[in-house]
């Protein structure tokens, strides 16, 4: 069966456009003072602990354990993926040939959502410059000095529809299979991070089964954590973390 051209050219413009935005937020990373860095550093440190305590019960369940590393660790709580990242352009042209009009899309959601969770990350972090330590309190209010709201609730929203696209597409054995297939040639074409990236998230939805509990319950909490942020709660992971995790202290790139 021949593929919709028009449908992988759109998914096609979508990921290539994603790589390049995911490229701009990384040069603002890179390009930013080491001081700025270094708090970007610490609200992503600190973030995951969070991340950890909020969804304990689900990372104890052996069902999703795999699905909270690749959507909480990787796409959603700041990981380092630079190296990866780097082979975006060269694997765009082997991902058209190969993958899927749907899954094309899918990887550009993904992608979205890793340059949108990090330059919420990066934008929190200028407004936590100067500061000591980063705990709820700290961290809720340089929420509130961001105010971004519908773009917060706009990376939930993606979050929750790539899961269920992810989901959907593990039910097709054949694609899942393709992935596998494309390991050794993606390494040899020097992309063989993106394969592994791609292999390991359809793999965690395969082992999840169907991602209801999953996505429901992270579409819950952080709409939840969100809504008392913006109503000035100061302990809005309370519910789940209680006063929790241990403030992170800020390293300072100068002795004051």
């Amino acid at each position: 069966m021949s593929r919709n051209q028009t449908a992988v050219d759109a998914g096609f413009a979508h990921l290539t456009a994603q790589i390049a935005w995911n490229q701009e937020v990384a040069q603002a990373v890179a390009e930013s003072s080491p001081e700025h860095q270094k708090v970007l550093a610490a609200v992503q440190t600190w973030q995951r602990a969070r991340l950890d305590g909020t969804y304990a019960d689900l990372r104890q369940a052996e069902r999703y354990q795999a699905a909270c590393e690749f959507f909480l660790d990787e796409l959603y709580g700041g990981r380092n993926v630079a190296e990866r990242d780097k082979q975006l352009d060269r694997a765009a042209p082997i991902m058209k040939r190969f993958l899927p009009d749907h899954l094309l899309g899918a990887v550009g959601d993904a992608l979205r959502l890793q340059a949108m969770s990090l330059l919420f990350d990066y934008e929190l972090a200028g407004h936590l410059i100067g500061c000591r330590q980063i705990d709820q309190e700290v961290y809720s209010e340089a929420y509130r000095a961001q105010g971004d709201w519908a773009g917060r609730r706009d990376q939930l929203r993606l979050i929750h529809e790539l899961g269920y696209l992810l989901g959907e597409t593990v039910r097709h054995p054949m694609i899942h299979r393709l992935i596998r297939l494309m390991r050794t040639p993606a390494k040899l074409a020097g992309v063989g991070l993106l394969q592994r990236f791609l292999q390991e998230g359809l793999d965690a939805f395969a082992v999840m089964g169907v991602p209801d509990h999953f996505l429901e319950t992270i579409k819950d909490r952080e709409q939840e954590a969100l809504v008392a942020m913006e109503s000035g709660q100061t302990q809005p992971f309370g519910r789940w973390i209680g006063n929790g995790p241990e403030p992170i202290k800020v390293a300072r790139s100068t002795e004051s």
